[in-house]
C-alpha cells in the first residue's frame, strides 16, 4: 500500500491523514499474518504506547486485531517508554512487541515500531516482509472487552519490572551517596518521574519541567536537540543545577546540559559514555556507531584498541551489529545509546543514569569531565541543518559524488568519501560533512563536525550550497 512505508525505525504518518485507525488496522493485520505462524499464537506479544494524541486508542486497536487473529497480548496499562516494550518482550520470551509512537517527530505524527524477541528493533528484512503482506488479508478483530473476557488481552504495568532492571546497574552504596541537583525535561513525553523513582534512595533533588500529558507537546518538537532545550538550559542556570537531562517523546533518546548550562552534543555524550564503560566499569568490546557520529569515538577506540563498526543511520543497524557481533556499546547522532549489558535498544533513561553515576564516581562537575576528555581526544563541535519538504534520490546523489566531489571543505583537503548512508566527506584533519535524506521525514539533513567554530561554519555553509544544487535530483 503506497501510503504505508516502513522507514528508519518503523512506520510513521500524519494523524488523521495517513495514520488512521483503518491503516493502523491494516498494519496490525500484516504483523499478525507475519507472526501468526512464527510462534506468535504460542508466545504472544506486548503492545505499548506513548503520550501522543490517540496513542492509547491506536494501541488498543492493534491489540484487538492481534487478538482477532488468536494472538495473546500483554497491553500496557499506561503510557511507557519504547524500551519498556523491548524489555518486556525479551524478559517474558514473547514473540514480538509493538509500540505506538512517533518518537521525536512533531506532534502531528504518530507511528508503529516493531520489536523482535531479542528486545530490539526488527531488521529491514522483516519489515519488508510485513510490508509485502499489507492488505493481503481481511482485517480480523474482536473488541477489547471481549478479548479481555477471553483472556486474549491482559493489561499490565510494564514500568516496574523495567525500573527494577535499571536499578540493578547501579552500585547501591554509590547510589545512596549521590547528591546532585538535576533538572529533568520530559518534553511532555513518557519519561516524567522515572529518574526520580530510580534515584529515590539517593540524596538527589530532581526538578521536572514540561511534564506529560500534552498531545501538542507544548508547541515543541519532542526531540532533545539544542534548539528545543532553551527552557532546560535556562532552568539549569537558574537552579545552579549539576546536570540537565532531556528525553524525547518515547524516552529512548537523551539530551544533556552540563552544570554551566551548556548543551553537550550527542558526539560528546557518546564519547563520555564510552569512556565511562571503559574506565569506570572496566568493560571492553566492540563499538558501533552510525555514520552520522564523529571522530572522538574513533580516537577512543584506537586508544584502547577496541574494534569499531560504522553503520547507516538508524538504531536498527546498531541493533543488528549488537546481535551479530556482540557489540558492547552502540549509538547514533540523534541521542540514542544502547548497552549490551541491557538491551540491543536505545535507552535514554539508562543513559542518563550512567552519566549521573559517572559524575558521582569522578566527583567532578560534568563540564570539567568533558574538558579533560577533550584534552585527550580533541575538541568536537557539531551542527545539523535540515532542509524541509524536499526529496532527493539517494542513489543518484551517491552516484554523482562517487565520480565528482569537492577537493576540500572548510579549507581542509579531502581525505576520503564514504557512501554508507548518503555521502560523507572526511577531511585530512578528520573534520567531516554528511549529506543524507531522512528516513523518517521529507527532509534532507546536513551534518558536520570540526574542532573549531569558524571551520564548522565554513563546512556547514558549503554543505548548504551543495544541497541547494541537488534540488534538481
Amino acid at each position: 500500500m503506497e501510503n504505508i512505508k516502513f522507514g528508519t525505525d518503523g512506520w510513521r504518518g500524519v494523524i488523521a491523514d495517513d495514520f488512521t485507525f483503518a491503516n493502523v488496522s491494516i498494519v496490525a493485520q500484516a504483523i499478525a499474518d507475519y507472526y501468526r505462524d512464527k510462534t506468535g499464537i504460542k508466545k504472544g506479544m506486548a503492545v505499548g504506547y506513548d503520550t501522543r494524541f490517540l496513542s492509547k486508542e491506536f494501541a488498543e486497536r492493534v491489540s484487538e486485531v492481534l487478538a482477532g487473529n488468536g494472538i495473546s497480548v500483554i497491553l500496557s496499562s499506561k503510557d511507557i517508554p519504547t524500551q519498556c516494550i523491548s524489555f518486556a518482550v525479551k524478559e517474558r520470551n514473547l514473540t514480538a512487541g509493538i509500540m505506538i509512537t512517533a518518537s521525536h517527530n512533531p506532534p502531528k505524527f504518530n507511528g508503529i515500531k516493531i520489536k523482535g524477541s531479542f528486545g530490539g528493533s526488527v531488521l529491514p528484512e522483516i519489515t519488508n516482509k510485513i510490508e509485502a503482506l499489507l492488505g493481503k488479508n481481511k482485517v480480523k478483530s474482536i473488541s477489547l472487552k471481549e478479548a479481555e473476557k477471553r483472556g486474549l488481552i491482559k493489561k499490565e504495568n510494564l514500568i516496574n519490572p523495567y525500573l527494577q532492571r535499571l536499578r540493578s546497574f547501579l552500585d547501591e552504596k554509590i547510589l545512596k551517596k549521590i547528591s546532585l541537583k538535576i533538572v529533568y525535561d520530559s518534553m511532555f513525553g513518557v519519561g516524567e518521574g522515572l529518574l526520580k523513582e530510580v534515584l529515590e534512595s539517593s540524596l538527589s533533588k530532581i526538578i521536572t519541567i514540561h511534564p506529560r500529558y500534552n498531545p501538542g507537546f507544548g508547541g515543541l518538537n519532542p526531540e532533545p536537540i539544542e534548539e528545543n532545550l532553551k527552557d532546560l538550559k535556562r532552568r539549569v542556570r537558574e537552579e545552579k543545577a549539576d546536570l540537565g537531562i532531556a528525553s524525547d517523546g518515547d524516552a529512548d533518546r537523551l539530551g544533556v546540559i552540563d552544570n554551566e548550562g551548556k548543551y553537550l552534543t550527542p558526539h560528546q555524550v557518546f564519547s563520555l559514555l564510552l569512556l565511562y564503560l571503559i574506565e569506570e566499569r572496566g568493560l571492553r568490546g566492540k563499538i558501533a556507531k552510525t555514520v552520522s557520529l564523529g571522530y572522538q569515538p574513533e580516537r577512543i577506540a584506537r586508544k584502547f584498541n577496541l574494534p569499531l563498526r560504522e553503520t547507516p543511520v538508524g538504531f536498527k543497524f546498531i541493533c543488528e551489529k549488537m546481535l551479530k557481533e556482540k557489540v558492547l556499546f552502540g549509538g547514533e547522532e540523534s541521542g540514542g545509546y544502547g548497552f549490551s549489558e541491557h538491551l540491543p535498544e536505545r535507552d535514554g533513561i539508562l543513559s542518563a543514569l550512567f552519566l549521573i553515576d559517572l559524575i558521582q564516581r569522578k566527583n567532578k562537575p560534568l563540564s570539567q569531565i568533558l574538558k579533560e576528555m577533550e584534552k585527550k581526544f580533541g575538541n568536537s563541535l557539531f551542527r545539523r541543518v535540515d532542509f524541509e519538504d524536499i526529496k532527493i534520490d539517494k542513489r543518484k546523489m551517491v552516484e554523482k559524488f562517487s565520480s565528482s566531489f569537492p577537493p576540500s571543505l572548510g579549507g581542509i583537503p579531502l581525505r576520503e568519501v564514504k557512501t554508507i548512508d548518503g555521502v560523507k566527506f572526511i577531511m585530512k584533519d578528520e573534520s567531516w560533512l554528511l549529506i543524507r535524506p531522512s528516513g523518517t521525514e521529507p527532509k534532507v539533513r546536513v551534518y558536520a563536525e570540526a574542532p573549531k567554530k569558524d571551520q564548522l561554519d565554513r563546512i556547514i555553509n558549503e554543505g548548504k550550497e551543495i544541497v541547494k544544487c541537488m534540488r534538481v535530483f
